[in-house]
């Protein structure tokens, strides 16, 4: 089975072009918290798009059951599902990253990455180089049937005559499975993504690079190491510079980050030995998706602009926070740990609640503005509290997108009071030079899922999007609806300002329509060797004094007709697109 989700989004209204730089001879992609004087006695905080699971090297080790509330224990790292360290587990854990595919046949790697200039639909494929680290550290043997998928290391690529801002053409593509299998009996299963973590099941992206050779750089580590509540798997990164501007890192090489270039379109074609249905979200502008259900699991071709998406990051006085805000949050010790640095995420209700508290202290202003290109698949536990058509769908459900610094990751929430599907987001008021942030939403959603959200017929249906402010007003924003095609929904929002505003999606029909609910279930999909091409829906734009709060787009009118039909004495009207009467009844002339 294959699906096609595309759509262009046309900003309607002048977007301010960010600055690409927070300071003086640093560019936005290499921000890092830790440059700069000391801050002994301050605490400090970063909002930035989680990539721990990216940097994470290709590991596998068994734990031990949670116990009377305990965390569960990290035993030793495996060399495969049999191995006898690991062999007594009641889970075993793994962090993968996807290696370029060597092979037709070959799954859970990176089947291409790719660009596409502006005027030319050719794709430019990147060639494989080299892996950075270039060995595995905790190599295993993966085992897709029992649901362990292959591990290696992410490498850089060099897309011809594609060069980002840092005057190469080199970029590091990375993919990453998390996840873990749950012994049963003699056997292995496949847990629930998020059963340990709040990661789904993968991440995929690309960062534009340039290999920087330094003895200082250094490998990350993985070791297990004591806790006070018991053994734990932790990350030790002993490089003597700042590895977070690295996309990946290396003994003695960095390929740190550099911003996209503009208006070019970025891709990756990953195969992955599982169905992933469900729900996506990510960093990217304008995205077209080509899924599909294959023999093995899944095929995902991603294509789409890069996306700017602000960081809000600092160190302040632990005084800057109030009696009230440390007594709200009386566990958490970021206030007040002098020397510390805290890393709430971008996604979920937590990253939203801490970045208005630490807003406030950083003055509402980000300290950088790079340029990104990521998206994840969403964990089975955030699935649970979604709407049951969504839960019951058998293939991808939808995929939200957003240049928000922090969002809700999850299915957009339906609304009964107000009959919409709402989402929150929040972000910095300001840009780092001092400009006005202004936002971009998009979200796509399977018509079934829709239609069975609200109980709608196949009818026809419409659409709008408005956004409210935190304070209960609408904002004055540029929005843009672009209605069914190939199965999908798609809505988008752009020009809206912050801090914090709530997305509200509404969906309408006809009241002539049948209320009937459409079925979501899917058949076993059938593997396609052909490929279905993308189609691409040009954006309306509203005419000058069009009112841009809750623009609202309608399908095409579908016109019904009346008909008589007669059966004995028996008259029966029968009203719809193409009328047909009964069995037994006949059409009066």
């Amino acid at each position: 089975m294959k699906r096609v989700l595309a759509a262009t989004l046309v900003v309607l209204v002048t977007v301010i072009s960010p600055s690409i730089t927070s300071a003086a001879g640093v560019i936005d992609e290499q921000y890092s918290l830790n440059l700069g004087v000391n801050h002994s006695d301050k605490v400090g905080v970063l909002f930035e798009e989680s990539v721990d699971t990216l940097r994470m090297p290709t590991l596998l080790f068994g734990t031990s059951n949670s116990i009377q509330g305990k965390p569960a224990q990290a035993l030793d790292f495996c060399t495969s599902l049999e191995d006898p360290k690991c062999n007594t587990a009641d889970y075993v854990r793994y962090y993968a990253l996807l290696p370029p595919c060597k092979s037709i046949s070959e799954i859970d790697c990176i089947e291409s990455i790719y660009a596409i200039a502006p005027g030319s639909p050719a794709r430019i494929k990147g060639i494989f180089r080299e892996s950075i680290p270039e060995k595995v550290e905790n190599a295993y043997r993966a085992d897709p049937e029992n649901g362990l998928p292959q591990g290696s290391n992410s490498g850089v690529w060099e897309i011809p005559n594609i060069k980002h801002g840092g005057n190469t053409s080199d970029y590091v593509a990375i993919v990453s499975r998390v996840g873990a299998v749950k012994r049963e009996g003699s056997k292995w299963v496949a847990a629930p993504s998020g059963m340990f973590n709040r990661d789904g099941d993968f991440r995929a992206a690309i960062f534009p690079t340039n290999i920087v050779k330094d003895s200082r750089y250094k490998a990350n580590v993985a070791m297990i190491s004591p806790q006070p509540w018991g053994n734990s798997v932790g990350i030790q990164h002993p490089s003597q510079l700042p590895f977070d501007v690295c996309a990946i890192v290396g003994n003695g090489v960095c390929a740190i980050r550099e911003p996209f270039p503009e208006n070019i379109q970025f891709g990756m074609v990953i195969r992955i030995s599982k169905v992933i249905n469900g729900w996506m979200h990510g960093r990217i502008d304008s995205p077209e998706i080509d899924y599909e259900l294959t023999s093995y699991g899944t095929r995902i071709d991603m294509k789409g602009l890069s996306t700017r998406v602000p960081i809000v990051a600092g160190w302040v006085s632990p005084n800057d926070f109030s009696a009230e805000v440390k007594n709200k949050y009386p566990g958490n010790t970021s206030f007040t740990s002098v020397g510390g640095s805290t890393y709430p995420g971008s996604s979920g209700d937590y990253a939203m609640d801490m970045l208005g508290i630490w807003g406030k202290a950083l003055k509402d202003t980000a300290a950088a503005n790079p340029s990104q290109w990521i998206f994840y698949s969403l964990p089975d536990n955030d699935i649970a509290s979604s709407s049951a058509c969504i839960k019951a769908s058998k293939t991808l459900a939808g995929f939200v997108t957003t240049n928000s610094t922090t969002y809700t990751a999850t299915p957009p929430i339906y609304n009964e009071q107000t009959g919409t599907l709402d989402y929150k987001v929040a972000s910095p008021h300001f840009l780092a030079d001092g400009k006005v942030f202004q936002g971009k939403y998009n979200l796509y959603i399977d018509s079934k899922v829709a239609r069975c959200i609200y109980k709608f017929s196949n009818a026809p249906i419409s659409a709008s999007v408005s956004v409210t402010s935190a304070d209960g007003g609408q904002q004055s924003v540029a929005t843009t609806v672009v209605n069914e095609q190939s199965g999908w929904l798609h809505l988008s929002a752009a020009g809206f300002t912050f801090s914090s505003p709530t997305l509200k999606v509404k969906l309408t029909q006809d009241a002539n329509a049948v209320a009937v609910p459409v079925p979501i279930s899917t058949p076993t999909p059938t593997p396609s060797t052909e490929p279905i091409k993308s189609v691409v829906t040009p954006t309306p734009t509203p005419a000058a004094g069009d009112d841009l709060i809750s623009q609202k787009v309608s399908a095409p009118v579908v016109k019904k007709t009346t008909i008589t039909c007669v059966k004995g004495k028996v008259i029966k009207k029968v009203t719809a697109v193409s009328p047909k009467c009964p069995t037994g009844y006949k059409k009066k002339a």
